[in-house]
């Protein structure tokens, strides 16, 4: 594909924006409800902004930011967004005026800023960027619909260098709404430690932005080489195996030296996780990232931060702590998700 990954910012559940993650590892998070650890904004963004912002845009920018940062890119050529339910407060806010002012008197505001595409729409306004620009807002691969799109823009000699993101947030009335529809764990005493072993129906909820500056050509700055992205709708689980296979064929792979799975703690989801990863003969070197960011449509981006990370030490860090693949030299990783068995993903990293 011809993608590298130059670099990369997350805001996360974990201590991800000031890389404190890297010297203490991950933290143990308790309960069913996994709230981002947000930076002080004011060192990114203009406080008079900061004001007119929610709380997803506000992280949304500044992990774009921070990929731009690392890569040291001023000018993007174009930004492209994955987002599962966009800007929920503000539609939130929107519709409860709505019925509170009885569609008299309202301000357009909320409306404008609930868009899905406000995200994308705001950190072109930050960096200036008048060039491509979308929103992808297909359930749990939306981000990596926006991945596809950048790589193959990049492809194509339509941009030189893409800001590529997903990013999702948590809220009171639609993490209530999601729980009465049973997809969240009841018990008080799940944590991030216990939540893959316990064989319950339901997972936790997440939420996070994290962003990447991928180019078309190898920089010094370069980290990883994006070398395959897939996703898979309305598939069988055995011609997602199958192309898998495939996958390793083609870019002469026995198997991958570390592969990361969407492991989120339901029950019905890690059976076939797990029996995808035994399938392709990777249970010795399988962990998960769910358990460390929540679960969320995605929550991808934040497991690509973590491969990421990893391939530019080219080992699993000794704070990370994770299973799968510890101690030994890291040159690919594969990351597999699923969403309600119904979307499949599938991204292939190497290091440069």
């Amino acid at each position: 594909m011809g993608a590298f990954i130059n670099g990369a910012g997350t805001i996360s559940p974990q201590s991800t924006h000031n890389n404190e993650v890297l010297k203490n590892g991950f933290m143990t998070l308790a309960g069913n409800r996994f709230s981002c650890i947000e930076p002080d904004y004011s060192q990114f963004i203009d406080v008079k902004q900061i004001r007119r912002m929610s709380r997803i845009i506000k992280m949304g920018v500044v992990a774009a930011q921070m990929a731009s940062r690392d890569a040291e890119i001023d000018n993007p050529d174009a930004i492209i967004v994955g987002t599962a339910f966009g800007c929920l407060e503000d539609t939130n806010s929107f519709l409860s005026k709505l019925v509170q002012y009885k569609e008299d008197m309202l301000s357009p505001t909320a409306f404008i800023h609930s868009t899905h595409n406000t995200i994308a729409a705001q950190v072109a306004i930050i960096f200036r960027c008048h060039g491509y620009n979308s929103t992808y807002v297909h359930k749990g691969i939306s981000f990596e619909s926006a991945l596809m799109d950048a790589v193959l823009l990049l492809e194509e000699g339509a941009s030189k260098n893409v800001l590529v993101g997903g990013v999702d947030e948590i809220t009171e009335t639609g993490f209530n709404i999601m729980n009465r529809l049973g997809l969240y764990k009841d018990d008080e005493k799940i944590n991030s430690d216990n939540l893959l072993h316990l064989k319950t129906k339901g997972t936790v909820a997440g939420e996070g932005a994290t962003f990447f500056s991928v180019s078309d050509t190898r920089t010094n700055k370069s980290i990883a080489e994006i070398k395959y992205v897939r996703t898979f709708s309305f598939n069988t689980l055995d011609e997602v195996i199958t192309e898998t296979k495939k996958i390793f064929s083609e870019n002469s792979i026995i198997k991958p030296d570390m592969l990361i799975a969407g492991f989120n703690g339901d029950e019905k989801d890690d059976k076939l996780t797990n029996e995808f990863i035994n399938k392709i003969g990777c249970s010795d070197i399988a962990t998960g990232y769910k358990h460390l960011c929540g679960e969320y449509g995605t929550a991808s981006a934040f497991g690509l931060w973590m491969a990421t990370t990893i391939l530019k030490e080219k080992r699993v860090p000794v704070a990370f702590k994770l299973d799968g693949a510890s101690g030994k030299i890291i040159e690919n990783i594969l990351l597999y998700n699923h969403h309600g068995d119904i979307h499949h993903s599938l991204i292939l990293v190497t290091s440069c």
